[in-house]
C-alpha cells in the first residue's frame, strides 16, 4: 500500500489534477487551512455522508470532545435531513461535495452548476450557513475553481488521506491515524460511500490515544 505521509506544502488551486478516481490518488495533496499555527489541532474531515454508518462517528467525537467538518453529498443529504440537523447541533460543520460526487472538472458548465447549487440548497434548508467546498477527488482547475469563486466558496482538500474507504482492517485505519497526526494536519475520512464502520471502530480507538497526547480536534478553520 503506497506510503502516507504529511506534506507540509501548499496546493495551488489552479493546479488540473487529473483522472482522479479515487482519494489514493490524491494521498499527500495538501489542503490549505489557514491555520498554520504550533496548537496541537488536529482537523477531522468526512466525507461522502450522510451515510449509514454516521451516528457511530457523531458518538465517538462526542465521547472525545471532538469536533469535526462533514463534507456532504447532496443526494445523500437530501433524505437525511434530521441527521444533519443533528450533526450540527453537536458543534461539527456541514459543508458542500457536490450533489452526485462527480468529478467536477470533467462536468459541463450547467451540471457543474447544479452540483454546487443543489447540495448548497440542501445544507441551506438544515441551517448550514459555511461556503467550504471539498471537490469530489480534489479534482480542480481554473474554470472549478472561478465557479466557486462567483459563489463565495473556498476548496478545502487535505493533507493525510487514511484510507479508511479501501477497508484495509481496524487496526491497519489507527495505525495511520496514529502516525500521521501532525499538529495542523487535515485528516480525510469517509462517513458514506458504503459500509464505513471499520472507520468509526478505529477512530473510537484512535482519538483517546491522541487525546493522551495534547491533542484537541477543530473544524476546518473558515467553514
Amino acid at each position: 500500500m503506497r506510503s502516507l505521509r504529511l506534506v507540509p506544502a501548499l496546493l495551488t488551486v489552479g493546479i488540473l489534477l487529473l483522472g482522479c478516481s479515487t482519494a489514493e490518488k490524491l494521498v499527500d495533496r495538501v489542503a490549505d487551512t489557514g491555520s498554520g499555527s504550533g496548537d496541537r489541532v488536529l482537523y477531522l474531515t468526512f466525507d461522502d455522508g450522510p451515510g449509514g454508518d454516521t451516528e457511530k462517528y457523531l458518538d465517538v467525537l462526542r465521547a472525545n470532545n471532538a469536533k469535526a467538518t462533514f463534507f456532504l453529498v447532496g443526494r445523500n443529504l437530501e433524505s437525511r435531513h434530521e441527521l444533519a440537523k443533528k450533526t450540527l447541533a453537536e458543534g461539527h460543520v456541514l459543508a458542500n461535495h457536490s450533489w452526485n460526487h462527480t468529478i467536477l472538472t470533467n462536468d459541463g458548465d450547467e451540471e457543474l452548476s447544479r452540483e454546487l447549487d443543489d447540495t448548497a440548497k440542501e445544507l441551506q434548508a438544515v441551517g448550514a450557513t459555511g461556503k467550504c467546498m471539498r471537490p469530489p477527488t480534489g479534482a480542480i482547475d481554473p474554470r472549478v475553481k472561478k465557479a466557486l469563486d462567483q459563489r463565495g466558496m473556498t476548496s478545502k482538500l487535505w493533507h493525510v488521506d487514511i484510507g479508511d474507504w479501501r477497508n484495509p482492517g481496524v487496526d491497519a485505519i489507527v495505525d495511520t491515524l496514529l502516525s500521521s497526526a501532525k499538529p495542523g494536519a487535515v485528516i480525510l475520512m469517509h462517513d458514506g460511500g458504503g459500509d464505513r464502520a471499520q472507520g468509526a471502530e478505529a477512530l473510537a480507538k484512535a482519538l483517546p490515544q491522541l487525546v493522551a497526547q495534547g491533542y484537541t480536534f477543530a473544524p476546518l478553520p473558515g467553514c
